[in-house]
């Protein structure tokens, strides 16, 4: 249809993408073309009618993800997923779930008509519609940020340089009738308010839907996690890097190549396996030459790899809280803190809130892996001090407690 090739014609002449005529045509001009095509249609409510979507509509993971299983799974709604790959639709319609391309006339209708629409993102996660006044618009996202985010991101500043106005994708308290929290705290709460310009009465501490996988028990389940990844049963422990978005969308390891070699020798050593994740949106590098070092899909469920992990390693993400949870050790691979902390900006000082060592260096990487024990506990106290501090709910039940307090019903 018309606005899948639009969308096809711009993502083609993406080299372009900074440029005034392609932030107009994607910031601005197809969501108006959008916005109003899609008041031609009903926006009578059907009351029974849920939709989700995640990441722009690429993937299938967040807490959407979990809260779509889960009304599938325990109530009467007709539950809908919207998303950008075919791929990922046949595989939702194999399992027995209902799922919709995002660039279709039944997608504009189902929209018009939802009770209620979850998101990550925004409304990039499904379409730009002009939404009936009567649906129900929660936008999930996914952690209490440590860095800068949406409309306090330093880098928006140079967007402005093309006198374009990308505010218009972030005005998210236009339409976003709910934002998720985990957070307890005052400051915390202010955060997310201030980086998303919406008011505090839109901001709802309940959990994340997601985290409640990270107190499942069950072996079975971890099992089927480990055998999905292909680990290997004999593996002592399971190492997940993780780092944070970077705009380039460029995954960097910064590390040598003679220090990968020492890194796996000692994993090797250790019988241990690291996992790296990176972002979605980022380009991939080539780890196969390394046994013990392993890099896995892109779109692979984050939440999944940390129930299986034994340690986190990160920088400046907000997967730090989630990892909490579980209370194992964390290490802070912060090589580029100084330069990122001018360009992006940060809500903290990440030494106050480091609920691990910060390093800044492949030896001292290396070093902490070694010596893993000790760091697990120098770092134990601070580690239930920083969870508490930006986890309100311990329990593993927000998912009950999100669909309770919007009065959806489930068994």
């Amino acid at each position: 249809m018309i606005f899948s090739q639009i969308f096809a014609l711009v993502k083609k002449y993406s080299s372009i993408r900074l440029t005034k005529i392609y932030m107009f045509i994607n910031v601005i001009l197809l969501p108006l073309l959008i916005k109003h095509f899609s008041r031609f249609y009903s926006k009578k409510i059907d009351e029974k009618l849920i939709i989700l979507g995640a990441y722009g509509g690429e993937a299938f993971i967040g807490n959407t993800k979990y809260l779509f299983k889960f009304l599938n799974e325990h109530s009467k709604y007709k539950i809908i997923w919207v998303t950008k790959s075919k791929s990922l639709i046949d595989k939702l319609n194999r399992d027995g779930y209902r799922a919709l391309y995002t660039y279709s006339f039944n997608t504009i209708k189902v929209l018009r008509k939802a009770q209620f629409v979850f998101l990550t993102h925004g409304f990039e996660d499904v379409l730009p519609i002009d939404f009936s006044p009567k649906t129900i618009i929660i936008l999930t996202w996914h952690g209490t940020p440590i860095k800068k985010i949406n409309v306090d991101d330093r880098r928006l500043l140079m967007i402005k340089k093309w006198g374009i106005r990308l505010r218009l994708k972030l005005q998210f308290h236009q339409y976003v009738d709910y934002l998720l929290s985990i957070a307890g705290g005052d400051y915390e709460k202010k955060v997310l308010c201030t980086a998303f310009r919406i008011p505090l009465k839109k901001l709802i501490s309940l959990g994340y839907p997601r985290n409640d996988v990270l107190f499942r028990r069950d072996q079975d389940f971890v099992m089927e996690i480990r055998e999905f990844y292909k680990i290997p049963p004999k593996i002592d422990k399971i190492l997940i890097y993780v780092p944070t978005f970077r705009e380039d969308r460029k995954f960097n390891f910064p590390v040598s190549y003679s220090d990968l070699e020492r890194l796996n020798n000692l994993l090797s050593e250790k019988n241990y396996l690291l996992l790296i994740k990176a972002h979605i949106y980022e380009r991939e590098i080539n780890f196969s030459m390394y046994k013990n070092i392993r890099l896995v899909e892109k779109g692979s469920d984050v939440q999944e790899l940390l129930l299986i992990s034994d340690l986190l390693i990160t920088d400046y993400s907000s997967v730090i809280f989630d990892y909490l949870l579980k209370m194992k050790p964390i290490l802070i691979f912060a090589y580029d803190y100084k330069d990122y902390l001018k360009k992006v900006g940060m809500y903290y000082n990440l030494q106050e809130i480091a609920p691990g060592p910060i390093l800044y260096n492949a030896d001292e990487l290396i070093n902490a892996i070694k010596n893993i024990e000790k760091v697990d506990v120098d770092y134990s106290e601070k580690r239930k001090e920083i969870r508490d501090k930006f986890n309100k709910y311990l329990d593993g039940k927000s998912t009950e407690r999100i669909l309770n307090y919007f009065k959806i019903e489930y068994s």
